[in-house]
């Protein structure tokens, strides 16, 4: 954590910046974004691991007196064994079902009539190094329901108690802003206006399209948000509903477009909910018309464009209202995926990254195609051979609300600043921004190329400036061997840091002791050390710069150069 007595260290711009009276804490109005990078440590009692330490013990015992869900449990029998042998495709090519879908059929004969928790589950098809689609359609075939005495289904339960602080607060910062705006927005009304917002909690609308299996986390976060201090609601929109919008048909056609099975046996109570908005649509547009505040879960940001989006291009009347909430001040934060789709700006493209790794990335570039749904195999729909290794973009960009530059997650983890980078290079992209798991970026606009930025979290948010790169070829003779690019500025900003961005960061406050100048080499060796034949390179010269007590590092505009041979392959 930061330590309170630190002195901030400010970074003046040279040019004249009109942004010296601006502070994210102030704003009432305007849009507002709140971009958490996922991995976000919440307890509950399916990770029972991320609760805080101390309330472990605490936080099984409400686990247990509540009944939560603590893990999923499949259970093979001859019914369920018939359904899967009569199914008509496989999750994979023909040859692959000929090769492992009698092994398979025998293997869970053999598993019949017993219970199975989720780890014996996965150990008892370790052999037949199943592909996600394959174990996704076991799972889903053999799930059982838990129910508890009175039939209902039972919950995963959240424990918010018994979460870390800082990641308490971050959600309760966002709910708090929520309030706030909504305040704001009364006062325009009277007297009368105030008092009810007063008395209320702030009306926050969840949408869970994000998910491969939409209706898993709904009651997930409906209690997290709860706990924050909002009353929050589902917004049940998925592709099937989007993209079809038979509500008698709904199971079969999820199948068809997320590749999950039969969920509303699953899930009836959460199914039931849905087919009455289904049925009566202006339901669905009241949710977002009282909506104080908006959340987008993670999972696959393909999937929510699927479900704001009947095609490419054309937001659906429900996606339209979304944007004029969003544009009216309503508070909008996405977490992993519900942070990705955000990318995007009507004037300018500016691309929503899709999926890829950094191996891939820095040595195949980037390809302006859509990712295949979940299960296409199965339903012959393929539309592409590149898997969710390769790095894929939509041009168009997402959901379009964060208009800055492209988003990303999962980041330091997942050491995505050579996949971000690449993207930005083929897409002629100027900026980037990637934020780390259990951290979120705060975005209050002042017009599409302008925000104030506020970190909170354990992580940091690294912001990539490519507009002046430039990037060529490696050759010997006639062979590429590799590329090249210089002309890249990137900063990275902790939990306290603030930063004024037009066009570029213009002004910042970095929460650093001293205000020392260091060396570029010396600034955050372990994110830019040459791995495998890329090399990351600072340029001479100097940048403010400064580490926490945790050796994490936080600095502005650092001038780096790369280089990247394609002999050495490896992940950075």
């Amino acid at each position: 954590m930061l330590n309170p007595s630190k002195k901030s260290l400010t970074l003046l711009p040279l040019a004249l910046c009109l942004c010296t009276s601006v502070q994210a804490a102030e704003l009432t109005s305007g849009k507002e974004l709140w971009l958490f990078g996922g991995g976000e440590p919440i307890c509950s009692s399916v990770e029972l691991k991320r609760c805080a330490p101390d309330k472990q013990a605490e936080a099984a015992a409400y686990f247990q007196r509540h009944q939560g869900v603590t893990q999923k449990t499949f259970k093979p029998d001859a019914k369920r064994i018939a359904e899967l042998t009569a199914l008509p495709h496989w999750p994979e090519k023909a040859a692959r079902a000929q090769q492992v879908k009698p092994l398979l059929l025998t293997k869970l004969e053999q598993m019949q009539n017993k219970d199975w928790p989720e780890d014996s589950w996965y150990s008892e098809f370790e052999s037949f190094e199943l592909s996600d689609d394959e174990q996704n359609l076991l799972d889903d075939v053999f799930e059982q329901r838990p129910v508890l005495k009175d039939g209902s289904t039972a919950q995963v339960k959240v424990y918010f108690d018994g979460t870390e602080l800082y990641v308490q607060q971050m959600f309760q910062h966002f709910i708090q802003s929520a309030k706030n705006r909504a305040l704001a927005r009364a006062k325009t009304s009277g007297a009368a206006a105030v008092a009810k917002v007063t008395a209320q909690k702030p009306k926050l609308v969840l949408i869970s399209a994000s998910s491969n299996s939409p209706m898993d986390w709904v009651d997930y976060y409906l209690q997290l948000f709860n706990a924050a201090g909002a009353d929050a609601v589902w917004l049940p929109i998925e592709p099937a509903l989007v993209q079809v919008g038979n509500c008698d048909r709904l199971d079969q056609d999820r199948f068809r477009w997320n590749g999950q099975y039969k969920r509303s046996e699953r899930y009836p109570e959460l199914a039931a909910y849905q087919q009455k908005m289904c049925r009566n649509p202006d339901l669905m547009k009241q949710l977002l018309l009282d909506a104080d505040a908006i959340f987008i879960n993670g999972g696959d940001q393909s999937l929510t464009m699927r479900s704001l989006q009947k095609k490419p291009g054309e937001f659906t009347e429900l996606a339209r209202l979304l944007h004029q909430r969003i544009d009216a001040g309503v508070p909008l934060a996405g977490s992993s995926a519900g942070t990705a789709v955000q990318s995007g700006n009507t004037r300018k493209k500016i691309p929503m990254i899709s999926s890829g790794q950094t191996v891939k990335a820095l040595q195949y570039g980037a390809y302006a195609t859509e990712p295949n749904a979940p299960l296409c195999h199965y339903h012959q729909s393929c539309s592409s051979d590149l898997d969710g290794s390769w790095l894929t973009y939509r041009a168009a960009g997402g959901l379009q609300s964060f208009t800055l530059g492209v988003t990303d997650t999962h980041f330091r983890e997942r050491n995505r600043e050579g996949r971000l980078l690449r993207l930005l290079i083929d897409t002629n992209t100027d900026f980037g921004f990637g934020m780390d798991e259990a951290t979120v970026l705060r975005a209050n606009f002042i017009d599409p190329d302008t925000a104030q930025l506020q970190v909170e979290g354990r992580g940091g948010v690294w912001i990539a400036d490519a507009s002046a790169a430039k990037a060529k070829a490696v050759k010997q003779g006639d062979k590429t061997t590799g590329w090249s690019a210089s002309g890249m500025k990137f900063s990275r900003l902790l939990a306290g840091d603030t930063a004024f961005f037009q066009q570029g960061i213009q002004q910042a406050k970095l929460q650093c002791t001293a205000p020392d100048l260091l060396e570029n080499s010396k600034v955050a060796p372990d994110t830019y050390a040459a791995v495998d034949g890329r090399v990351w390179q600072a340029l001479p010269g100097q940048v403010q710069a400064c580490q926490r007590e945790d050796g994490r590092w936080r600095y502005l505009n650092l001038s780096m150069s790369l280089q990247v041979a394609y002999e050495s392959a490896g992940d950075l």
